[in-house]
């Protein structure tokens, strides 16, 4: 077994001084991290964009077919359905409420399109919402003048990529 060695003084002044200097390194790294998020405060749900592949997707295959799913940090980490509304056209909403419903509504709060149209499952009043082509987002009945928040949505016929920007 090594026999262990003592520390020079020298050894222990650069040892207490690496000990001191840490704590107050680790301060300033995380004061200028909290500092920096503060000057890039953002109210937008965006984060960017996503694309897939249409024929990934069967239900997206037919006329009034949806999607369904969270896609990573995309609209916060919230649900998005995704609706083929025309032949090769798409839509892309935000499943939670335009309203919040009396700020008491948690996402999700629409329900699934059906019919050609969405409610909103938490709305006391049950709001409905048009996914028609023609009207889309629009207030049916017993909801709020706001229409459905909708992401703008593009899609590539050659090769079947549908992106949505966030």
């Amino acid at each position: 077994m090594a026999e262990k060695k003592a520390l020079t003084d020298a050894q222990r002044r650069i040892v207490l001084k690496a000990l001191g200097i840490a704590p107050l390194a680790s301060a300033g790294l995380f004061m200028n991290l909290s500092l920096s998020s503060c000057s890039n405060d953002s109210t937008s749900p965006s984060d960017g964009s996503i694309e897939l592949k249409v024929s990934d997707e069967p239900s997206l295959g037919n006329i009034d077919g949806f999607v369904r799913r969270t896609y990573g940090s995309n609209n916060n980490g919230d649900p998005i359905i995704i609706i083929k509304t025309d032949e090769n056209t798409y839509r892309c909403i935000a499943v939670g409420c335009p309203k919040n419903c009396e700020k008491k509504s948690p996402a999700p709060a629409l329900g699934n399109p059906k019919n050609k149209e969405i409610i909103c499952e938490t709305c006391p009043m049950k709001a409905k919402y048009s996914v028609d082509e023609k009207n889309f987002g629009n207030v049916l009945e017993s909801g709020p003048s706001q229409t459905l928040r909708e992401f703008p949505v593009t899609f590539n016929p050659t090769t079947g990529i549908l992106k949505i920007n966030f």
